[in-house]
């Protein structure tokens, strides 16, 4: 068979590649179509993780606020040997 890679993986099995041609057709309209769609998506995931963003910042600026501090290494390492 042309374009196919038979390999043994072990004694109860063989991995099979197949290597086909494959084609596209593209119309301008189509790809600038799919690059709108490609940009407003990314637009919206960057829009999405500022809004995490800022409310993570937003929850520091109240632990400072509140004056909740981060735990000493000392601390951790005690609670862990617990």
């Amino acid at each position: 068979m042309e374009n196919v890679q038979i390999t043994k993986q072990d004694d109860n099995t063989i991995s099979v590649v197949k290597t086909m041609p494959v084609s596209f057709d593209f119309t301008p309209e189509y790809l600038k179509t799919q690059k709108e769609a490609i940009l407003k998506s990314k637009q919206e995931f960057c829009d999405a993780r500022d809004k995490e963003i800022e409310e993570i910042d937003f929850y520091l600026s109240e632990m400072a606020r509140l004056g909740v501090v981060e735990k000493t290494k000392e601390v951790v390492e005690k609670v862990i040997n617990e």
